[in-house]
Formats: C-alpha cells, structure tokens, sequence
C-alpha cells in the first residue's frame, strides 16, 4: 500500500514546479540549504518535470477547443487582470561550478538547473556530439545563446557566441548538435 506524501515532499514537488505558494519559499529554500536530501529530492522531481517537457510530442487542439478558449479569452478582455503574485528570490544567487551538477535528461542530453520561478526559469543544457533535443513546442519566450560547440537549429547552425531566440508557442524540430555544444537558455514570459 502507497503511503500519501508528507508535507516536505509536497512541498518539495510544488517548489520544483515553481508553484510553492509565494510565503511558503523562503522558508523552504532555508531547509533546502541545509539538507542535502532535500535538495537532492528537489533536483529528481526537476528532472521528471524536464523530461515530461520533452515526453509527448506537440498536439494540435480539436478546432471547437480552439473556438471555445478563442471566446474565453474574448470575453474576459474587459475584465481586468487579476493581480499576480511571484515568488520571492533573492537579491543575488548564484551558480558556483564547485556546486555543478548536471541531470541526465536523454541520451546524450543533460541539463543544469540555475534558477526558476513561476515565471521565467535559466539553465543549462550539455548536449553529446551526435545527440538531438526531441520535438518541442514553447511555452515561454526562449533565448537561447550557444557557450561552446555548435548545434543546428531550424536548419540554421549556431556556433559558439550565437544567439537565438524562440517565440512562445513555436515548435522546435529536434535541434542536433553533429560536435556537441553546451548552450545557456532563458525562458521567459515576455
């Protein structure tokens, strides 16, 4: 018989999705600080929730789900938007290389978290000579700038020093990297 999650590993699973109520993170990033089986469980959910991104391929919605979320959208422009509220991060954070560790996303594909929120997340992704990122669509704005190797995108190669830039809602078909690359992306919601 399946236990329910306590509430750390509740907490834990909403904070990996950037979705821990906003007076809730600080004290939770304080235990994270200091239990490196906290932090440890945080990292495995953000690997399952990265590698669910890249799980099933792009669907097209049936044309009356379309319409019908066409009419919401319509019909909700005269109200005014209700106020969000984002998690609070601190005023510097860092990233140190003696702290790197890297998750292994795919073959060939791995990926190091710098920093997320509800909003906007940045990390890193080392990809294998030979390797593809499978099929993807955005969700957010995503920038994406290549530190070093190369990687082809959209038939466009993008070496060390490049950049490019993906509008939310377009799809990427499996970017491949033939000598391998490591590239910095930032996703973001403008």
């Amino acid at each position: 018989m399946k236990r329910p999650p306590t509430a750390d590993a509740a907490r834990a699973a909403l904070y990996a999705l950037g979705a821990l109520p906003p007076d809730q993170v600080a004290a939770f990033e304080e235990r994270l600080r200091g239990s490196a089986t906290a932090r440890a469980e945080v990292d495995a959910l953000r690997t399952a929730a990265a590698e669910l991104a890249f799980a099933a391929p792009p669907a097209a919605p049936r044309a009356e789900v379309r319409e019908r979320l066409l009419a919401r959208v319509s019909a909700g422009a005269a109200e005014p938007a209700p106020a969000r509220s984002t998690p609070s991060l601190p005023d510097l954070l860092f990233a140190l290389r003696a702290d790197e560790s890297w998750i292994q996303m795919g073959p060939g594909i791995e990926y190091r978290d710098l920093s997320h929120s509800k909003d906007s997340a940045s990390y890193l992704l080392r990809i294998a000579p030979g390797a593809a990122i499978p099929d993807h669509q955005h969700r957010r704005v995503e920038h994406t700038y290549v530190l070093d190797g190369s990687i082809e995108v959209a038939g466009t190669l993008c070496h060390t020093g490049d950049y490019h830039r993906a509008a939310a809602g377009t799809a990427h078909q499996a970017p491949r990297s033939a000598d391998g690359c490591v590239i910095l992306v930032v996703e973001a919601s403008a």
